[in-house]
């Protein structure tokens, strides 16, 4: 800014608009800086005000308005079914085992070369790099992680009596 041009402030108290002028009055640039920054401030804060306001939290607000206590109610009451504790409605029965736990049920009983395989597998390893590092092909790893997945299904069936899970 150039030395001549002097900043100018006007600040309003009760719609009167007074000057303000660096220098006069112990009013100092930083003063000025602070007291248009602040009204900045609150130009956005106007300008954005309505833009995160819940509609249904104003329609609520404007039929509790217009109607008064009359739709005034306890929450509670609305409940479908309050004869329950909801300790009684979510643990009465133990939840069915997730495939999860059903494959943790199985995997003692696969092969150690192809538990290993399976592990691997879960990693997200590559087959080429498995293939790399066991010193074989990668179509040997297929085939074994062919032979691997029958194993699964055959001892998930045998366990659960389908294997719809794997299909």
């Amino acid at each position: 800014m150039a030395k001549d041009a002097r900043t100018e402030f006007f600040y309003c108290i009760d719609g009167k608009p007074y000057r303000l002028e660096p220098g006069k009055d112990g009013i100092t640039e930083q003063v000025i800086t602070v007291l248009r920054d602040s009204y900045h401030a609150e130009d956005l804060n106007d300008r954005y005000a309505n833009r995160h306001s819940d509609a249904q939290f104003e329609s609520a607000r404007a039929t509790h308005a217009a109607k008064g206590d009359a739709m005034a109610t306890d929450p509670v009451e609305a409940l479908a079914d309050s004869s329950m504790s909801p300790e009684h409605v979510l643990f009465t029965e133990d939840p069915p085992p997730s495939l999860m736990d059903r494959m943790h049920e199985i995997l003692p009983h696969l092969l150690p070369q192809q538990r290993e395989l399976f592990w691997k597998l879960c990693e997200g390893r590559q087959i080429v790099d498995i293939a790399r590092e066991e010193g074989t092909t990668d179509n040997a790893i297929r085939s074994r992680r062919k032979k691997l997945f029958e194993r699964i299904r055959k001892l998930y069936a045998e366990a659960y009596g389908t294997d719809e899970a794997f299909v």
